[in-house]
């Protein structure tokens, strides 16, 4: 693989086997996310043929109403994947009871991973940070990866020193916040995702396709050329998800002249 998709919903585009074809031509491997755990058997079928695509079990915050006596299920298929996602917080609704079941499965998805160093989870914590990085970055015991953070710097610092990996897209590179926050991100931290079919590009739904433009645009902002960014890219990932790295050693500093934002 050249490049990586930390953070895509494949299941829920409108022909996820084409979608996969596409990304498979494009030397593109990918972290398939899933919504609720009754998906996620469908999704493996879905990726079983393409070394590439590695699907996690997963439970948005924003159906935990709806699905929460899945948890259960979730902590199951523990037993056959060590990827989980997507789960995590969301305050976007202010209702403290929502607050309350979101945090009541969050903290069960960490404490089933209690002592177990190799699960990966790509994580959302929209409105959520504080608690997302006091639950996570304390307890759990794999690897974090903050999918599309958005909150602020104090928070984004405090995961960085747990040890947080934070997966970036094209829709925070076009944004001036986006631009603030990947700013305070250490390089060595830096994933790429899409999060598509939901995030958008240029008017279109976002894809696995999109991460060779990623890198171009995160090389942009960074001042550095994009084959260096793309290795460090690859090599981070390997080192999220305690994989063997074939890029080599890479490393790469953004350099006192990379575009200033304000914070």
């Amino acid at each position: 693989m050249r490049y990586f998709d930390a953070h895509c919903h494949i299941d829920l585009y409108d022909d996820p086997g084409e979608e996969l074809a596409k990304a498979t031509s494009a030397d593109i491997g990918m972290l398939a996310v899933t919504n609720a755990p009754f998906v996620f058997k469908a999704c493996r079928k879905l990726g079983a043929s393409r070394p590439n695509v590695l699907v996690a079990v997963g439970l948005h915050p924003e159906l935990v109403g709806r699905y929460a006596h899945q948890v259960d299920d979730l902590v199951r298929y523990l037993e056959e994947t060590r990827f989980i996602g997507e789960v995590g917080l969301d305050y976007h609704v202010t209702d403290p009871d929502t607050h309350r079941a979101q945090r009541e499965v969050l903290e069960r998805i960490v404490a089933a991973c209690d002592g177990r160093h190799d699960v990966v989870a790509t994580v959302h914590s929209r409105g959520a940070e504080s608690d997302v990085v006091s639950i996570i970055g304390t307890q759990f015991t794999g690897t974090t990866i903050l999918h599309w953070y958005s909150g602020s710097l104090k928070y984004l610092d405090l995961a960085q020193q747990h040890g947080s990996f934070f997966s970036v897209n094209l829709t925070m590179l076009a944004s001036k916040n986006g631009r603030r926050l990947i700013s305070g991100m250490d390089p060595s931290r830096v994933l790429t995702e899409s999060d598509g079919p939901f995030a958008m590009v240029q008017g279109r739904r976002a894809r696995a396709g999109d991460m060779p433009l990623t890198i171009q645009r995160l090389a942009e902002f960074w001042g550095e050329e994009s084959e260096a960014v793309r290795a460090v890219v690859m090599e981070n990932w390997a080192s999220a998800a305690n994989m063997k790295s074939a890029e080599g050693s890479h490393a790469i500093e953004v350099p006192e002249a990379a575009p200033a934002v304000e914070r």
